[in-house]
């Protein structure tokens, strides 16, 4: 930064300062913010009597002024008295050279300690604007991070329970197929038995049906046997005499009546025992067979009934199956993303951190800074008190140049030791002070150093030339 301070005869004097940052250990941001509070304070208690002095000082160049018009009378009056009288004049105007030449430094000096304050009080209002301004920022970005560290502990919080919510519903899931599956075993088991049932009963009820066929082909094998034996008899019949044939007819057709009544008895009665043993027989048959059908079509009906359940469970199995590999998926998404967050709140701690670290590290280095400019200002107290008594010793003539040269003085050493404890922070704080020279009217800058070490002026009027070189 530059400032520019000029005098009403036309001097200027040029400065620039730069000053690089510093980072040191151990201070708190809260002493940080104390320090900045009160070093505003001090700011603008400066401030005022800063004002209060370039009022004084401003005051003080008018009367100069009027002394230099008041000289400048003084000299014309001396010429005239120089023509008149000669060497007299002469003197007088040596006298009173010595005392303008005098007097025109002390306003230079004055000049120049004004805009070295100018200077670095403007750098020190733009330093403290700018901590302002770092120190905003940072603590906005630390509310910004509470605020994601927040929004992102919560949407954990939601996944987690998401997720137990899930494994619950899993676990539900789990135990309905298990159930599902032994239903499913024990409703295959019955149909087995219920099969097995009537594997037996169509065995029985064919086996009744062979012994109703096998007693119906014996009583026509019985009935076969008795036509014959009745055609043998009634050849033999027809191969005997008369008298006998007549005799054995006559037995003949006793015989054949018994025959025939003993076989129409027998038969009738075998036919009563095969009926009613058929009718029982078919009864049975029958009762088994209504009875192998009601319960055939029971289980039929019971195995169509297994069927469907067995269809809706294989279609609820379906479902599940689909839902569960659907969950499964979710748990997995859910378990990609929840590493995903972890991984990113990780990241976010590490930058919290890191932006922790660095908002310290800008803390302390601010603080270092602060440091360096409380020193400064240490040196503009004691230079402003200088200054405050050169400007109430400006009737004393030699008060007053001896004040200039022990501001002069004095500023060079201050200059020195404020450059040494800059050194002594262990090199992290650099200081550099840059002079320029521009300079109108009688005084001159003939020589300046760049590292501000010394400033040679020197006195163009023509009645005088002085070099000074404090």
């Amino acid at each position: 930064m530059s400032r520019t301070g000029a005098n009403p005869t036309g001097r200027v004097l040029k400065m620039v300062t730069e000053m690089g940052s510093a980072t040191i250990g151990g201070i708190s941001p809260a002493l940080s913010a104390n320090a900045a509070k009160s070093f505003l304070e001090a700011t603008d208690k400066e401030k005022k009597e800063l004002q209060g002095l370039n009022d004084r000082l401003g005051n003080y160049i008018d009367r100069v002024k009027k002394l230099e018009e008041q000289n400048r009378k003084l000299v014309q009056e001396l010429e005239d008295l120089r023509g008149r009288w000669g060497k007299d004049t002469s003197e007088i105007k040596i006298k009173y050279s010595d005392s303008l030449a005098d007097a025109r430094k002390d306003i230079d000096n004055a000049a120049r300690q004004k805009a070295e304050i100018d200077v670095k009080v403007a750098r020190l209002r733009d330093d403290l604007a700018e901590y302002r301004n770092r120190y905003d920022d940072i603590q906005h970005r630390r509310e910004s991070d509470r605020e994601k560290i927040a929004q992102w502990t919560n949407a954990i919080a939601d996944a987690q329970s998401e997720l137990e919510m899930l494994r619950a519903r899993w676990k539900q899931l789990t135990d309905e197929e298990k159930r599902l599956n032994g239903d499913n075993a024990r409703l295959w088991e019955e149909l087995q038995k219920a099969r097995n049932d009537l594997d037996e009963e169509t065995l029985g009820r064919i086996d009744f049906q062979n012994q109703v066929q096998t007693l119906m082909e014996e009583l026509e094998f019985l009935r076969r046997v008795h036509e014959q034996e009745v055609k043998e008899l009634q050849a033999l019949l027809a191969q005997a005499p008369a008298d006998t044939r007549e005799f054995f007819k006559n037995e003949l057709a006793l015989a054949i009546r018994d025959i025939k009544d003993e076989y129409d008895y027998i038969a009738k009665q075998g036919r009563q025992d095969m009926e009613s043993w058929y009718k029982l027989k078919v009864s049975e048959v029958q009762g088994n067979a209504n009875r192998s059908a009601m319960e055939s079509n029971y289980q039929r009906e019971e195995v169509k009934r297994m069927r469907d359940n067995i269809g809706d469970l294989r279609g609820k199995l379906a479902d599940l199956e689909n839902k569960n590999a659907q969950l499964e998926k979710e748990v997995q998404n859910l378990n990609y993303q929840l590493n995903d967050d972890q991984r990113q709140y990780e990241q976010a701690l590490n930058e919290r951190d890191a932006t922790l670290r660095r908002m310290k590290e800008e803390c302390q280095s601010l603080v270092a800074e602060l440091q360096a400019l409380l020193d400064t200002k240490q040196m503009l107290d004691a230079e402003i008190a200088i200054y405050r008594k050169m400007l109430e010793g400006e009737e004393s003539r030699v008060g007053l140049r001896q004040m200039v040269e022990q501001v002069v003085k004095t500023h060079s050493l201050q200059q020195q030791e404020d450059t040494d404890s800059t050194r002594n922070v262990r090199g992290e704080v650099q200081t550099k002070t840059t002079f320029q020279r521009s300079a109108k009217g009688n005084i001159t800058i003939s020589e300046c150093d760049p590292n501000g070490k010394f400033i040679t002026l020197e006195n163009t009027h023509r009645s005088k030339v002085k070099t000074i070189q404090p």
